[in-house]
């Protein structure tokens, strides 16, 4: 398989972002909050043509240890915080979060 230079640099802005994504995801969550609950699962998401851009492990506060999975579809993007928990019986569905524009600012595709 040959060497491509532009799947790697994808790759390394993929991760990147979501690196970015990650830190911004276990930040306190404020007035200003990028992220936006949604009443929408992860399933449904993917079944409307959503694609898992990254999954991050890692450790929400007092929560306890959680994956963040970040979708994307054209120019819409979803984190979905799906918590480990040690007893199976008790499993959570994923929460999950629109990244919107931050309080007070206009949206700028409904801006015309």
């Amino acid at each position: 398989m040959p060497f491509r230079p532009a799947a790697t640099v994808v790759s390394v802005a993929l991760l990147g972002a979501a690196a970015t994504l990650s830190a911004a995801a276990q930040t306190t969550a404020s007035s200003d909050s990028q992220w936006r609950a949604s009443p929408t699962t992860l399933a449904t998401l993917l079944q409307d043509g959503y694609r898992i851009v990254a999954v991050v492990n890692g450790v929400r506060g007092n929560a306890g240890p959680a994956d963040t999975i970040f979708v994307q579809r054209d120019q819409s993007a979803y984190k979905c915080i799906d918590p480990q928990q040690a007893d199976a019986k008790t499993k959570a569905a994923p929460a999950c979060y629109e990244l919107a524009p931050p309080s007070g600012g206009a949206a700028t595709s409904e801006s015309k």
